[in-house]
């Protein structure tokens, strides 16, 4: 009867902590934990990132960087900064990133195509091709039109970089129109004389005289100061530059880069872009 006794004991201790686990929200199915989207207070961001950035956000991207660092002292911020087509090729071919923030979105789309990003891209920046022409202007180049003028010298990125494809789609845009005509594309292309690797190889030869005039953007531009002169390109022409950012599949510290790209689409980022000279993204 003592064994009967102490077993019926057991059976009723067993029925209490079942009880007491289901109470306390004990389950049968484990529940999954969720992706890690951005860090808590209670685990500060530690590592390194690599961003994979277009040219044109070389300074305003250091400055957000630092204000992020600042924010986030275990974390260390560093860049790949070259054309977006080339950043993409960089990718493609498995280069170590963390980031990658285009100013186009064909080159985003090359990336996302080969389901390379994690989740979808945002837009945190949109910028205004310009052309630019050295300080002293000796070709006196003061519209579109005269980069048709004969002997003028002008550089232009290549077609695949995202400026040099602007370019030419406003080029293409102004010889549809019947003030400028077919022709001036032609007699402009024709004074192309050399096809640069990213926007900011274009501004150097307009800076150093090498050239007549150039098209980058309107953020490069200020960038350069007193060194250029803009020329304002009609609007009916122009073309708007969309930079989008995403994070990539092959990070290896996701909590920091999805931190610093919220970092950049958020308040503090979209402040230092607009003073920077880009139209922000809202």
């Amino acid at each position: 009867m003592r064994h009967r006794s102490k077993f019926g004991q057991l059976l009723a201790m067993l029925a209490v902590v079942t009880a007491v686990a289901v109470a306390c929200g004990g389950s049968a199915e484990p529940t999954a934990s969720p992706t890690p989207t951005a860090p808590t207070a209670s685990a500060p961001l530690t590592g390194k990132i690599s961003v994979f950035a277009a040219s044109s956000l070389t300074e305003v991207f250091k400055t957000i960087a630092a204000d992020f660092q600042k924010a986030n002292p275990g974390v260390t911020v560093e860049f790949n900064f070259a054309a977006s087509s080339a950043l993409a090729t960089q990718i493609d071919q498995a280069a170590p990133a963390d980031i990658f923030a285009s100013a186009d979105t064909a080159n985003m789309t090359k990336v996302t195509d080969k389901s390379q990003i994690d989740g979808t891209p945002v837009t945190f920046a949109r910028n205004l091709p310009v052309i630019v022409v050295p300080a002293n202007n000796k070709a006196g180049i003061v519209g579109p039109r005269d980069l048709s003028k004969a002997g003028v010298k002008l550089v232009l990125a290549a077609p695949d970089v995202p400026i040099g494809n602007y370019a030419r789609q406003i080029i293409d845009r102004l010889a549809a129109t019947p003030e400028y005509g077919a022709a001036y594309k032609d007699a402009t292309l024709k004074n192309l004389v050399s096809n640069e690797q990213n926007v900011r190889a274009v501004l150097a030869k307009i800076e150093l005289g090498e050239a007549d005039a150039g098209i980058v953007y309107k953020t490069d531009a200020l960038v350069s100061k007193e060194k250029v002169k803009t020329v304002v390109i009609p609007d009916a022409a122009n073309v708007i530059a969309t930079y989008p950012i995403g994070v990539l599949k092959t990070t290896k510290n996701k909590n920091a880069a999805v931190a610093f790209m919220e970092f950049v689409t958020g308040p503090q980022g979209q402040a230092a872009l607009k003073a920077a000279g880009f139209d922000t993204a809202s």
